[in-house]
């Protein structure tokens, strides 16, 4: 039989565009709802899949859909892809398909959270997305298991870090090395989407300094989009202080990349002149030979996996919240103040 997947690719759309069109959605224009409609027949996709009967996880025709959705902020951001790895690896083995829902716009949440409980679903997975308490009622309600990856509600288990302890990682492995001038390279504490992490791992940052009786210089503070070269302009910055940092804390290692190029191109030799610490492990990192402070993320990805799992298996809905553990892993940019 015909999948979701292969309506998805004839069209040409995403699969969530598929499920909304199988769940008569308002979201569709008639041109597309046609375009998706003509795609099922093409390929063969039989519509009885289309209407959840009276016991979850089952179709019309009494067969799993066998469908988890995940809804993620920027699917293809590095660190989110390794986490969606991480869920399909877990689920494939139990002949589940991934429907993603990617969100690239704040406005996008609201729509979504409204839309999903309708869907023909056995589980969803939600990573990092902010939800508000309205939110977290809606998808505890869904005739189906959600479970959260790197973002709590309450009444929904979740699978997290704790991102203050891993800034607090970050500073003391640079105060330990003997810097006093320590550096800041974040996103904005107030953002469209309420991401939390980056202003939680400062949070940690600010700490150390404090106990450390160093200064909490502003100028030595900077935010900026989670972009690579926004990084990269931050770190042209601090570098042309009068008194620059001996070291910087980049929350993200995509920031991190930012941060080497500039030193690179102002001529300073790292860890020499300039140390330098990110925050993921993603793959990246360990090519530039980052040191970073490393979070599971495809660890997560596979946990959120296995509580929907759990919660499909035995019917029953847990408000379990688990903290995952953060380690510090030492490369070649980081070393003693010169």
């Amino acid at each position: 039989m015909a999948t979701l997947a292969a309506v998805a690719a004839h069209a040409n759309v995403g699969i969530g565009t598929v499920s909304r069109v199988l769940n008569d959605s308002p979201n569709v224009s008639p041109e597309m709802r046609a375009r998706v409609l003509a795609s099922m027949e093409a390929v063969g996709y039989a519509r009885t899949r289309r209407r959840r009967a009276a016991a979850p996880g089952t179709t019309a025709a009494g067969r799993r859909s066998r469908l988890i959705g995940v809804l993620v902020t920027y699917f293809d951001e590095p660190s989110a892809y390794q986490r969606i790895r991480g869920i399909v690896s877990r689920l494939q083995p139990h002949g589940y398909e991934v429907v993603l829902f990617n969100l690239v716009a704040p406005g996008q949440v609201r729509e979504r959270v409204m839309e999903l409980p309708g869907l023909d679903l056995d589980g969803l997975i939600v990573i990092s997305v902010p939800l508000t308490a309205a939110d977290g009622e809606r998808l505890a309600a869904a005739p189906y298991p959600t479970v959260l990856v790197d973002t709590t509600a309450a009444r929904l288990p979740s699978v997290c870090i704790d991102d203050r302890h891993g800034g607090r990682i970050a500073t003391q492995h640079l105060v330990d090395l003997g810097h006093t001038r320590i550096a800041f390279v974040g996103e904005p504490p107030v953002n469209p989407f309420g991401f939390v992490s980056s202003a939680r791992r400062q949070d940690g940052y600010r700490e150390v300094l404090e106990q450390a009786g160093l200064p909490v210089d502003p100028d030595l503070v900077r935010h900026g989009a989670h972009l690579r070269s926004t990084a990269r302009q931050m770190t042209f910055d601090l570098l042309s202080l009068p008194h620059p940092p001996t070291a910087i804390v980049a929350t993200s290692d995509v920031q991190a990349v930012g941060v080497l190029e500039a030193a690179a191109s102002l001529g300073r030799r790292v860890p020499d002149d300039v140390s330098v610490i990110g925050y993921d492990d993603i793959e990246l990192a360990s090519l530039m030979n980052l040191t970073t402070v490393r979070q599971p993320l495809e660890a997560s990805g596979r946990r959120g996996a296995d509580l929907v799992l759990e919660a499909i298996a035995s019917g029953t809905r847990s408000q379990l919240a688990e903290e995952l553990e953060i380690e510090l892993v030492l490369r070649a940019t980081t070393g003693p103040r010169r």
